[in-house]
């Protein structure tokens, strides 16, 4: 209200409005807000929300901040931002901003048999030690893990099931959906032959380890059945086995 009792001038300043639209993207849900308020309207893009705008008066600098749900993860920001930490904007003119969210796939996994050893992972999260019986770890979606079994001394490692299979040391995994892996652990049992007598001959096992001979001593998953052949050299004779076994037949089981 201007009083006109002299000449008066009067000055209206205009300043233009921003436009701040956010996407959201990904297969992973969360909530995207953003501080201070838009003149129009706030940025608050939550879980049924694909994509939020406001209005800002140009100049004004916008935070944005991103909180993933439980069970995923925030992977990071596009467009007039970039990481994955807070988005400062600064609205100079119109700006756009992606929020890409992923789901995280838990994997689990559990140590069967009666032997021990360790079950790790490359990206690391499992870690299953000497008492450790299952240990479990969340992984972004599509992340591609490798377990890794490694025996004890004494044990042997008899093989994946669940998610993997095989008896190789190393498994992979791709985290496109809930995993559940066993890594079976068995103990060693070790068969030793001795020689004795001052005859020569050789002594050799089914299955293979024994070659008496040469290896005297082989180490066998408990519970296995092995059999042991006396082979006498030209001009001697096998004259019987003691110990773990008896009798003067060749073999011996």
């Amino acid at each position: 209200v201007v009083t006109m009792n002299a000449a008066a001038t009067v000055t209206a300043a205009f300043m233009p409005l921003r436009r701040l639209d956010v996407v959201k993207a990904g297969t992973g849900a969360g909530t995207v807000t953003g501080s201070p308020a838009g003149i129009s309207s706030d940025i608050n893009c939550g879980t049924a929300c694909s994509s939020d705008s406001a209005d800002y008066t140009g100049g004004t600098t916008v935070t944005l901040t991103a909180t993933p749900d439980a069970g995923h993860v925030f992977t990071g920001w596009s467009g007039g931002c970039s990481g994955t930490g807070p988005c400062v904007v600064t609205m100079n003119a119109a700006k756009s901003v992606t929020a890409t969210f992923t789901p995280l796939r838990r994997m689990d996994v559990v140590k069967a048999g009666t032997g021990t050893g360790t079950v790790t992972s490359s990206p690391s999260g499992i870690n299953c030690g000497a008492t450790c019986s299952s240990n479990s770890a969340d992984y972004t979606d599509g992340t591609a893990v490798t377990l890794t079994a490694v025996p004890d001394a004494g044990h042997t490692f008899t093989g994946w099931s669940g998610g993997c299979s095989g008896t190789g040391l190393t498994c992979n995994v791709t985290m496109d959906a809930i995993k559940s892996v066993t890594a079976t652990f068995t103990p060693l049992r070790t068969l030793s032959v001795v020689k004795a007598g001052t005859g020569t001959g050789t002594v050799t096992s089914s299955p293979s380890g024994i070659n008496c001979g040469t290896a005297c001593s082989s180490d066998y998953i408990i519970n296995t059945v092995v059999t042991l052949t006396a082979a006498p050299d030209a001009g001697n004779t096998f004259t019987g086995w003691s110990g773990g076994c008896s009798g003067t037949g060749l073999t011996c089981n």
